[in-house]
């Protein structure tokens, strides 16, 4: 008992002279005489300016009050020399005797007026990497015969009025408020901010509310009832918007290095996303996987609501149904979406994408069923306007984006044209964007193709190198060209290069082309009308009655072209029939539409296949084509044809003459 009587007197002596202690501290002690030796002792740590410009106000007992600001501390070497973070006022309250036992209980800790500037230099290195310290040999640890004191309890932590930014992100009116943390116990957490990003974004009111269950000594924390809010508008002038997240349960393992999220859901301007997320070693490399589901939007309605004008299209209809679903995963700075479903409007894209961060870089294998493209083009330009010349964000997005990916489409329109199983290997590097092979089905034949796209320059520069095969030229001239003017099967091969979309496109146009067509006809010009109205005029015999057919059969339709900004030169064109051939030559103008041609027509007196025969000639009739290729005229050369016709009687009393000459001549001089 009495060992015990002079260990309490002993206690209590030990109490008092602490208390005693601590008030002589308290009395004789002035922080803010030590304020030189704290900044310097900072500078020297950090290689940053501190700057206590306010008083430093300490308590001791029975907690350990300190009260200071505002204070500032500076950007590294390599930023500008505006503060890293200011604080207008801090208060920190500490447990005393806790102390003694090697206990940190916390009290409140009062942050008032943080203006916190986060920066990054043009190398890459943010403001608050580097602070200038010396590394640890060892790490600091709070097990029993630690030099430091464990973290017990924290009584809460309130921030108010406070400021972040990141570059040209900024988080104004920042209110933090932490409840009672410590182990075992739920501490409520919320959080206020107005965020805006960007000088021409509008501002976004954020509330983030959530319960936090701390397990410190295994390092792991549980986090329930996750609900973020967010009310704004995407840009001045665009209409307000609300975005919505929530997660029931979050959990994370910092010893494992886990993260589990089993369900989540997201809200933004109407469009709804859900989803599951996990993740694998989250503090030394982060790996995250999970799923997604979107559901059905309208891509017209998302836009406007973000406050992105929708792009005007051909059909109004189009861009109204929107839908999407797969399963993610991110690791080592590159995204892959996998089991990948998209529907857009009436058509449905699957496949995988890989995106590697770093390098911009995206790899692909996608199959789409079906897409009209025409009507997702821009409305059809009036006459003589301009095209939209690309922004220089545009110009510079296209150079750096890499593609390396194979598209599989089961049937397509574009440029009015319809292709089925159309399949293409897609590679874009440094602007320049590749297709080959290319390979398709359309209007009962197939192509075969090489294309190139330069966006280096503000109208995107091409290069074609195709073939068609066994094609219906009526039909597929009818949707390309708008045309009616040829029939037949064919085979058409050429190599095309130019700039820009429209007439300009046209009038650019640089290559050669090739032509055989079979079996097919002419339509709107009646050859043998021509040539037989020709015939009796030379004959002066009456005009023939009607009309003629408005079409001129053949057995095969032969020709190529060298075209030189935009203007095709025919030289060798050939049109066989039984009793009718043609080979002529001359220009296409494909911007203007403007032909002249001059051609020579040969009508046969009997079918005959191969070269003409002299002596199987009937008429040989010249004949010119003007005016466009929607609305060719056909003229007989009268005047040419009366000079070959008096030619070719010429030719044919030629000996006749010869020989008369001759006999006179011998009669004059024999005598």
């Amino acid at each position: 008992m009495r060992a015990l009587r002079l260990a309490g007197i002993a206690l209590g002596g030990l109490a008092a002279l602490i208390v005693l202690l601590l008030i002589g501290v308290r009395l004789f002690v002035n922080p803010n005489d030590f304020k030189g030796r704290i900044e310097k002792s900072v500078k020297d740590q950090t290689g940053r300016e501190l700057h206590l410009s306010g008083d430093i106000r300490l308590s001791v007992f029975p907690w350990v009050t300190l009260e200071l600001g505002p204070l500032s501390l500076g950007n590294p070497a390599g930023f500008p020399a505006e503060p890293f973070v200011q604080v207008r006022r801090l208060e920190l309250h500490v447990r005393l005797l806790p102390l003694l036992h090697k206990e940190l209980n916390v009290g409140r800790v009062d942050i008032d007026g943080l203006d916190l500037r986060l920066l990054k230099n043009p190398q890459g290195q943010g403001n608050w990497e580097d602070f200038g310290g010396k590394e640890r040999t060892a790490p600091v640890t709070t097990a029993s015969g630690s030099s430091m004191p464990a973290l017990r309890d924290l009584a809460g932590v309130t921030v108010e009025d406070s400021r972040i930014s990141y570059q040209d992100m900024v988080a104004d009116g920042v209110t933090l408020s932490i409840g009672r943390v410590a182990a075992g116990a739920t501490t409520p957490v919320s959080l206020k901010m107005r965020l805006t990003s960007g000088k021409d974004a509008g501002p976004l009111d954020i509330s983030l509310k959530l319960d936090l269950v701390p397990d410190f000594a295994n390092r792991k924390y549980q986090i329930s009832k996750l609900a973020l809010q967010g009310a704004g508008a995407a840009g001045h002038g665009s209409p307000a918007m609300q975005v919505l997240f929530d997660s029931p349960s979050v959990s994370a393992d910092l010893n494992a290095q886990t993260l589990s999220a089993p369900h989540f859901s997201a809200q933004i301007a109407g469009a709804k996303l859900a989803g599951d997320l996990s993740g694998s070693k989250i503090v030394a490399s982060p790996h995250f996987d999970g799923s997604f589901e979107l559901a059905l939007v309208s891509p017209r309605e998302l836009m406007s609501a973000l406050g992105i004008e929708p792009p005007k299209t051909r059909d109004t209809g189009a861009l109204r149904k929107l839908a999407g679903s797969g399963t993610f995963s991110y690791a080592d700075s590159a995204l892959e979406l996998q089991k990948f479903v998209l529907l857009l409007d009436d058509s449905t894209l699957k496949g995988e994408i890989t995106d590697d961060l770093d390098r911009t870089a995206i790899s692909f294998q996608l199959a789409l069923d079906r897409i009209d493209l025409d009507r997702y083009r821009p409305p059809e330009e009036k006459a003589g306007a301009r095209p939209v010349a690309k922004s220089a964000a545009e110009q510079h997005d296209s150079l750096k984006m890499r593609l390396n990916g194979d598209v599989t489409i089961g049937q397509a329109t574009v440029s009015n044209l319809r292709v089925a199983q159309l399949t293409a290997r897609i590679a874009a590097k440094d602007g320049i964007v590749h297709l080959a092979p290319v390979h398709a089905q359309l209007y009962g034949g197939a192509f075969s193709g090489d294309i190139t796209l330069d966006t280096r320059t503000p109208a995107n520069a091409f290069k074609i190198d195709e073939t068609l095969t066994n094609v219906d030229m009526a039909a597929f001239l009818k949707d390309f060209a708008k045309t009616q003017r040829l029939t037949g099967r064919g085979t058409v091969s050429g190599t095309f290069s130019g700039s820009g979309s429209g007439d300009a496109m046209l009038r650019s146009l640089n290559g050669h082309v090739a032509a055989n067509v079979d079996g097919g006809a002419v339509e709107g010009v009646d050859l043998w009308f021509e040539i037989n109205r020709a015939m009796t005029v030379l004959q002066k015999q009456g005009l023939p009655s009607g009309q003629g057919s408005g079409r001129t059969r053949f057995d095969s339709f032969k020709a190529s072209a060298d075209i030189a900004g935009g203007v095709a030169t025919t030289k060798d064109l050939s049109l066989v029939s039984q009793n009718l051939h043609v080979i002529g030559q001359g220009t296409s103008n494909l911007a203007t539409g403007a032909v002249n041609y001059q051609i020579q027509a040969t009508v046969l007196k009997r079918p005959a296949p191969g070269p003409v025969v002299p002596g199987n000639v009937l008429a040989q009739v010249p004949v010119v084509v003007s005016g466009t290729m929607s609305s060719p005229k056909v003229t007989p050369d009268l005047e040419g044809l009366a000079k070959a016709r008096v030619q070719q009687e010429l030719d044919k009393h030629k000996g006749e003459l010869q020989q008369k000459l001759q006999e006179q001549l011998k009669g004059l001089f024999g005598k």
